[in-house]
């Protein structure tokens, strides 16, 4: 097929679509590479950089490349788990373990790739800055509620100045694609809040069974976006005709 080319995976020559990038070719081939941020709906952009492979340019020359972002071309090696590759995975594996110390998910990734303390001062700053949350907003939902702010070691994702994002519309994208579960969403009496975009939200009920469907403004979003009408989301979707 005109589509597919061969490259070499840790010494085996495989199959793969044209175009397409490694890191979803080595998943089908069952190899497992560390990735935190990395989700379907978001374009991969490498920021974790847990998903390096070493891409064998020729003899003796090879250069450390993240696979997520990767697009493979015919003819083309790479070694998934070389001594150089799980040697700078350890080193980035410390610096995330070093700033998330306390998240579950983190810690159990660092213990499979033999990283179980960090040489580095810990903190117990859950978020890995991994922007999965900020790409959301932007990329799936279109809003762009949230952002980076500062640089280095003071990086963080924020809403403008810190303060109400008022942008947000309490879809909860944010909530859903978080790799380590740092951003939180409540919901009691009607109202969903995220507390780190300082926003709350009164839901809507349906009008049949008094259910909780969605924030309101999440719906006027959709209904304009879509250019539904007004009482599309009237009912929920168990109780619509």
């Amino acid at each position: 097929m005109e589509n597919l080319i061969t490259i070499n995976i840790d010494g085996k020559d495989v199959k793969a679509e044209k175009g397409s990038n490694l890191l979803p070719v080595l998943s089908k081939m069952g190899i497992f590479i560390p990735t935190l941020c990395t989700h379907d709906q978001i374009k991969p952009y490498g920021v974790c950089r847990l998903c390096i492979v070493e891409w064998v340019r020729g003899e003796g020359w090879t250069k450390i490349v993240t696979s997520c972002d990767f697009p493979v071309k015919d003819g083309q090696k790479f070694l998934t788990n070389s001594e150089k590759v799980r040697r700078e995975r350890q080193m980035i594996m410390e610096l995330i373990l070093a700033r998330s110390s306390n998240v579950p998910e983190v810690v159990e990734l660092a213990k499979r790739l033999g990283v179980t303390e960090p040489r580095f001062p810990k903190d117990e700053e859950g978020c890995i800055l991994c922007g999965l949350c900020i790409k959301a907003c932007e990329e799936v939902v279109g809003v762009s509620a949230i952002g980076f702010q500062s640089r280095g070691p003071n990086r963080s994702v924020v809403s403008p100045f810190d303060d109400e994002a008022h942008r947000c519309i309490g879809c909860g994208s944010c909530v859903y694609v978080c790799p380590t579960n740092y951003i939180k969403m409540e919901e009691k009496d009607h109202v969903r809040k995220i507390p780190l975009w300082h926003v709350e939200f009164k839901m809507q009920k349906c009008k049949t069974c008094g259910q909780d469907i969605a924030p309101e403004k999440q719906l006027r979003y959709i209904r304009r976006k879509a250019d539904l009408p007004e009482n599309f989301f009237d009912n929920c979707l168990n109780c619509r005709p």
